[in-house]
Order: structure tokens, then C-alpha cells, then sequence
């Protein structure tokens, strides 16, 4: 498997001499490091980010977002939760960076609103993937999950992200929204572009046409509304008034962005851990009725995305002050491994009683896809444990994944036995 060259980068070790410190940082919290960098030096990116939990429970990167700037990094479980449950000192306005990348004046909705708008907003799209919504939706889900492992079983092994994982949420979220199929590797592609680089030009040309399609699709969704999310948005109502334009677009891009590509990450690595530990796979293939909480456990242990927000106030936060700009990273796949909140972290263990991880993010924030992701990630674990005695890695050395912003695994060929 990959391994990076291995480093010993510690917090505060070394000060980023071409980087600006402010004054109400302390030189004790200063990590001269980044993120992305850290967490590809040992084999298991979650590990290599887990030492990070030897030290304090916030620093000072001195790289921050995307390396824009220097932010405060919060480290811990319970930090990181009371932080996105903070609103008050912690917004969310810009947070997803849409404005200053694209030079518009709408922002990503609900995602990029404090109360008590984002509430508004929520209270909107919230039925359209409550429970009893998605439980719709299970049939497709079936069926679409089974359709691609047809493809791939007689022939005992395949490539899972490509052949399988960046489709099954894919495919299901395109027919949520109302978008063609037969778009998806183009829709991918875009995605990518957006959301896996940290090079500016390549963001902006991602994000731009995910921009221009969405625009010319909002039109004719107008023009002829039917029976998707889109059209189910181009007619809503906010407090007596329509919805206005930036509102449309503000719900569409960030639905596009977060219905393309989380599902994906968090399925490569849970099924890249089932692959190399045959115990829990044999334990969950005889015993389906775990499966449910293997999701959760799951879900704990990967966590996906690094996510911002801004200081609102002077504050202090966990004995450390903060100034009113200061910007704040909450990378979720720290939180899920933090020793100080889970006893062995780094253990999948379906029957452990607090599976409660960040992935999703927490308080009015918390992905409003979360039951639809849930139900996703059960079906097809159950369903490849069904079809397959044995799953393993066919080319350990093969396994492609990265980290930063956003995780997730590339290439994970696999081995597959059939039942």
C-alpha cells in the first residue's frame, strides 16, 4: 500500500518563517504543516492523522484552508462538536468559499447561512430526505445496487470506485434532482475539479461549468417543471414571498456538490477496511443483522471532509482566544479518532456503544442527506456480503487515496469470491 516518506512534524516543532503569526497565537499552538501533507505519511491516512491527538486539542496551522491563510485547526472530538453546535461565535457565511471563488453574489444554501435564515432554508428541503422520504427511494436503491455488481460478478473482481462507488449515490442522486444518467462521468469530472485540488484556475473552470449547466437547467425546470428536486425548488416559497434566483442557484450547487461525492468517500474506505479484515467481514456476512450498526461505526471512522468556519467575536474557545476573522478548519476525520472520547479508536467494532461521529457534522448543520447516505451504505453492504464469501484486495499496492479538503479513495481493486 502507499506509504509516503515518513516525517516527524510535531506541533509547534518548527515555525513557518515566511508566514505571519498572529499576535494572539501561541507559539505552543503553532503546526507548521498542513493537513493533506500530514495525513499521507503512514499507510492509513486516519492513523497518520491521529497523532495529531498527542498534542493540544486546537493549533494554529500555519497552511490553513486550502493554504489561503492561517486558521486554527481544532483537533479533539468534543471541541470539534461544541464548535459546530457554537453558531454564535462560529458562522458559516462563506464558508464553502463560493462567493470569492466565482465572483457572485449568491451563496450555497442552507450550508452558507446563520440563523435565522439557514432555519428557513431548512425547513424547506428537510422533508425532501427525511426518513419516510428515502424509504421511497429504497426500491431504486436495490435495484441500482444490484444492476453493478451484475456487471462486475462472473468475472470475480473489479475496480470499486469506478465501477461501483462514484455511481450507486451517483446514480441515485441524479434521478433525485432530475439530471441525465448518461452525464454522470461529466458531472464526476466537474466535481473533481472543483473540490480536489487546491490549484485556483482548476477550481474556477470546475466550478464554472457546474455553474453554467445548473443555470440552463434551472431555466428550463422553470419553463417545465416535473417531478425533481429542481422543479420542487424553482416553486417554493419563503414566508409569503417566491424564492428568488440566487436562492435557486444558492440550493442547486450545493446540493450538486454534496450528492456526488461523500457517499463515494466514505464506501471506498469502509469497503477498502472490509477487504483486509476478513473477521468483521465473516462476522457481518453471518450475522446481516448488524449491518446497520456497522454503517454507523463506519461513519464514525470516516469521516470525509475538512470543513470552515469564521470567528464571529472576539471570544475565548476552550482556553484559547480568538479574534473576530480568525478562520477555523473542523476536519471530520479527525474527530471519529480521537482517543480521548472512543476507547480504541481505530477499531471497527459494530456493538460499540457511542458511534457518535462527526462525519455529517453536527447541530443545524448536519448534512441533510444523512438518512438517504445511511440507507445507501446498508444496502450495499448488504448486498456484497450476500453476493460475494470472500472479498479481498486483488493488488494491495494498487489502493489510490487522498486527503485534505476532501478524502477519499480513488482506486481499490478488488478480489471477489462468489457466494
Amino acid at each position: 500500500m502507499f506509504r509516503a516518506q515518513e516525517r516527524k512534524t510535531a506541533v509547534s516543532d518548527v515555525l513557518a518563517s515566511s508566514v505571519t503569526i498572529p499576535p494572539h497565537v501561541p507559539a505552543s499552538l503553532v503546526w507548521d504543516d498542513e493537513i493533506g501533507r500530514f495525513t499521507m505519511e503512514l499507510d492509513d491516512p486516519y492513523v497518520a492523522g491521529a497523532r495529531l491527538h498527542q498534542g493540544p486539542e486546537l493549533v494554529w496551522s500555519t497552511h490553513g484552508y486550502r493554504g489561503e491563510q492561517g486558521a486554527w485547526m481544532v483537533v479533539s472530538f468534543e471541541a470539534m462538536r461544541e464548535a459546530f453546535t457554537d453558531c454564535e461565535r462560529f458562522s458559516s457565511v462563506g464558508s464553502a468559499g463560493t462567493q470569492a471563488l466565482l465572483g457572485v453574489e449568491w451563496s450555497q444554501v442552507p450550508i452558507e447561512f446563520d440563523l435565522p435564515d439557514q432555519r428557513m432554508y431548512r425547513k424547506f428541503i428537510n422533508p425532501l430526505f427525511s426518513p419516510s422520504a428515502v424509504n421511497k427511494r429504497v426500491e431504486l436503491v436495490e435495484r441500482t445496487c444490484a444492476r453493478l455488481i451484475d456487471a462486475f460478478a462472473t468475472r470475480g473482481s473489479c475496480e470499486f470506485i469506478t465501477e461501483f462507488a462514484q455511481l450507486l449515490p451517483s446514480y441515485i442522486f441524479l434521478e433525485v434532482m432530475g439530471m441525465p444518467r448518461d452525464k454522470v462521468e461529466q458531472f464526476l469530472d466537474w466535481e473533481r475539479e472543483t473540490l480536489w485540488t487546491d490549484d485556483v484556475m482548476v477550481r474556477l473552470a470546475g466550478a464554472r461549468k457546474i455553474r453554467d449547466y445548473l443555470e440552463e437547467l434551472i431555466a428550463e425546470r422553470r419553463e417545465q417543471p416535473g417531478d425533481d428536486l429542481i422543479s420542487a425548488i424553482t416553486q417554493a416559497e419563503f414566508e409569503g414571498r417566491p424564492i428568488t434566483h440566487d436562492e435557486i442557484i444558492g440550493y442547486c450547487y450545493s446540493l450538486f456538490l454534496g450528492g456526488l461525492d461523500t457517499v463515494m468517500s466514505v464506501m471506498g474506505f469502509s469497503m477498502w477496511h472490509l477487504a483486509i479484515n476478513k473477521p468483521l467481514q465473516q462476522r457481518l456476512r453471518e450475522n446481516p443483522d448488524l449491518i446497520g450498526k456497522a454503517v454507523d461505526e463506519f461513519l464514525r471512522a470516516h469521516g470525509v471532509v475538512v470543513m470552515r468556519r469564521t470567528v464571529s467575536v472576539d471570544c475565548e474557545f476552550r482556553g484559547v482566544a480568538m479574534k473576530a476573522g480568525d478562520q477555523v478548519l473542523l476536519p471530520t476525520p479527525l474527530a471519529g479518532r480521537d482517543p480521548r472520547h472512543f476507547d480504541n479508536p481505530h477499531l471497527i467494532d459494530p456493538d460499540r456503544r457511542d458511534k457518535s461521529g462527526l462525519t455529517f457534522g453536527s447541530g443545524i448543520h448536519t448534512c441533510v442527506g444523512m438518512h438517504l447516505a445511511r440507507r445507501e451504505l446498508r444496502i450495499v453492504y448488504t448486498q456484497m456480503l450476500e453476493r460475494f464469501a470472500d472479498i479481498s484486495l486483488s493488488d494491495p499496492s494498487g489502493v489510490q487515496y487522498r486527503t485534505g479538503i476532501t478524502w477519499g479513495v480513488d482506486r481499490l481493486p478488488l478480489k471477489l469470491e462468489s457466494a
